[in-house]
């Protein structure tokens, strides 16, 4: 006889059945109302990456320049230009969105008052969740951009030249960064050089001195694409070869030149000053200056342009000469009085040349052995003129790019000699010359020569036997640009 069992099958599927059904639902909740989520949010993202960006395009063509009128820090409110630029491109991107909701501020913690930041936010509503009591789903964003100078920039060396192992003996970047004599240079901040040259070859990075010393600050390195040939030269630490290259940090300014044609022809042929003192205003010279006999000159705040023509150009400084950045009130300095004279606030140039086409070798900039030149670097706060330029904030010296080094000729150096009676802090900027820096002023070596400089340049040599300490100092220093999302 067969006996039934009091539990029924079928009801056990029931039971089965309905629990599975309420897991199916709970997948389907996740899956769907969950999906419906991050396309929301990929949609919010897109729309305030969008609104970033449109703010920030606007920062440095307002007045005043930057995010907030306010820069702090912290900055304050964004100002209503700035807030309404972000609010256009979200209504252009998300058509009905509620622009009452959308929050502009300006991002603390980066320099220049320059970034913006846009939050959105939305609520997604759910489906199978609301069967559960879930949701609905509340999706934000924020996004940040940047227009304008970074203090990003911790470097005292950047050598531009690739090398170029096909041109001629002294042109080919082997050496790139050469120390000549027995120099005792110590760097605050790290040096990056692009030249590929193997030690073989003759090395981006070498001597040609019986003894010579190079130490780095602390965290601080050569980072070199190719390779260094030790000689006589004891490096602390010792230079990493085989590293990424640098891009040229101030490449930018290749779209931000001094607009020569526009500004006061100060003089129409080389002005050539043979004794005495004299004040000059910022402006073109035609041919350059030289100075010779002692003489001396004082340089107002501005951009003072070298303009290469008829076989002429640069700044020359003869060995008994004297130069000075002085503030607009004054008129004279001396080497004792110039550093309660000139200070931060009230005094500063820039010195940019634009050489000839295969210009000659003594169309350069130069320093002689003797002389004075005492400097600070270009401040866009004391430029009165129309064509004063923030871009160039903490630039001394600027040897255009233009023309190019070629197989058959290079831009005239920047010759730069040491010692007591040279004073000089910024950035000296030239993309496609080099700079040699001697140490051997008025005669006398072995002198300490402490400089507040940044290089970034083709191509660098010291010499003498002289102790260099290049002082690193941020914000003394040209600042990069960028430009783009943040965050």
């Amino acid at each position: 006889m067969n006996v039934k069992s009091s539990s029924s099958p079928r009801g056990q599927v029931l039971i089965i059945f309905a629990g599975a059904f309420v897991v199916v639902i709970m997948m389907l909740a996740l899956l769907f109302d969950g999906a419906r989520g991050v396309v929301l949010r990929r949609e919010l993202q897109d729309a305030s990456d969008s609104a970033a960006l449109a703010a920030a395009n606007i920062i440095q063509a307002i007045s005043p320049k930057g995010c907030s009128a306010s820069a702090g820090p912290p900055p304050g409110a964004p100002q209503a230009s700035v807030v309404a630029a972000a609010k256009a491109s979200v209504a252009t991107n998300i058509p009905g969105y509620d622009l009452n909701t959308v929050v502009v501020s300006c991002v603390s913690g980066w320099p220049k008052n320059n970034a913006v930041q846009v939050t959105l936010g939305k609520t997604s509503e759910t489906f199978f969740g609301s069967i559960f009591g879930i949701g609905p789903m509340t999706v934000g964003t924020a996004s940040s951009a940047i227009n304008g100078q970074t203090t990003v920039n911790n470097y005292s060396v950047v050598e531009l030249d690739p090398s170029n192992l096909s041109w001629p003996n002294g042109l080919r970047g082997c050496p790139s960064f050469l120390l000549s004599g027995g120099p005792t240079v110590n760097f605050d901040s790290s040096i990056y050089i692009d030249s590929s040259c193997s030690a073989a070859n003759g090395g981006a990075f070498s001597t040609n001195g019986n003894a010579a010393s190079v130490t780095m600050g602390a965290g601080a390195a050569i980072r070199i694409v190719g390779e260094y040939k030790p000689t006589a030269l004891t490096v602390t630490p010792a230079p990493i070869e085989h590293s990424l290259w640098k891009n040229d940090p101030l490449g930018f300014l290749a779209n931000s030149p001094p607009p020569i044609s526009s500004m006061p022809v100060q003089s129409a042929s080389r002005m050539v000053l043979g004794g005495g003192s004299t004040v000059l205003e910022p402006g073109v010279y035609v041919g350059g200056i030289q100075l010779k006999n002692k003489s001396k000159a004082f340089l107002h705040p501005g951009i003072y342009v070298m303009k290469g023509a008829s076989g002429n150009g640069g700044l020359d400084l003869g060995a008994q000469s004297e130069v000075y950045a002085i503030p607009t009130a004054k008129t004279s300095t001396t080497q004792a009085q110039w550093p309660t004279d000139c200070v931060a606030t009230n005094c500063g140039v820039l010195i940019y040349y634009l050489p000839e086409t295969n210009a000659a070798a003594g169309e350069q900039i130069t320093v002689a052995a003797g002389a004075v030149f005492m400097v600070r670097a270009y401040n866009p706060d004391l430029d009165t003129s129309a064509f004063k330029n923030d871009l160039y904030r903490n630039l001394l010296i600027w040897q255009d790019a233009n023309p190019v080094p070629s197989p058959t000729w290079a831009q005239p150096i920047v010759s730069l000699s040491g010692g007591g009676g040279v004073v000089m802090s910024g950035t000296v900027y030239t993309p496609s010359a080099g700079v040699t820096m001697g140490g051997n002023a008025g005669g006398s070596g072995g002198s300490s020569i402490d400089l507040t400089l940044q290089f970034i340049t083709w191509d660098l040599t010291l010499s003498g036997n002289s102790s260099f300490h290049f002082i690193y100092q941020a914000d003394s220093f040209t600042q990069p640009l960028d430009y783009g999302l943040i965050e």
